[in-house]
């Protein structure tokens, strides 16, 4: 596990930090389109928001997976199909982490410390997910789908599914016609 902390840890604060400047990003567009009083704009910069995020995700991963790859090739390592699962794990704990808050604060009675927990740990949500603020924000049995604690264990899982996507292609060298590529950006 120390190995994987001192290969892995930089990319999954990485993974979380891209996390945290899009979610401002999906924030301002959702308020933008609040203020529009356009319900329909809100869901589509929610799902722009969304796909912004997770297509930094698979970028960020792929150039992770690519790397393992060498050392793969070499000798110096085995596949280890876990990383990117172990990655996630470790960008989205702090995601968890508010769920759970949330979910306390939700299925306890009203009042007292656990609401004001409750009210912050979805306030600190509502910034570092932010890019599914608009989505959250439909009507779903007459409440807003951000009122049933359930969804906050949720919105990570897209997450899982681009940075295991993502890591496989970097691993088997599957680069969408030079799109990501070892040397992006550098002469070939």
């Amino acid at each position: 596990m120390k190995d994987f902390f001192q290969r892995y840890s930089y990319q999954s604060v990485h993974l979380l930090l891209n996390q945290v400047a899009i979610g401002l990003f999906g924030v301002v567009l959702s308020l933008a389109a609040g203020m529009a009083e356009n319900d329909g704009l809100k869901i589509v910069t929610s799902v722009f928001s969304i796909v912004f995020f997770l297509f930094l995700q698979f970028a960020a991963v792929w150039r992770v997976g690519a790397e393992d790859r060498v050392s793969v090739d070499l000798g110096k390592r085995q596949r280890d199909l876990l990383v990117p699962i172990k990655m996630w794990a470790l960008a989205n704990s702090v995601n968890y982490l508010l769920a759970i808050l949330i979910a306390i604060a939700s299925l306890l009675p009203d009042g007292g410390f656990t609401s004001t927990v409750g009210a912050v740990a979805s306030t600190v949500t509502l910034i570092a997910e932010g890019m599914f603020t608009g989505i959250l924000s439909v009507s779903v049995g007459g409440q807003p789908l951000n009122s049933y604690w359930f969804v906050y264990f949720l919105t990570p899982l897209p997450s899982l599914l681009a940075i295991v996507a993502s890591y496989f292609c970097g691993l088997n060298h599957i680069n969408f016609g030079g799109l990501f590529s070892a040397n992006a950006g550098g002469k070939k």
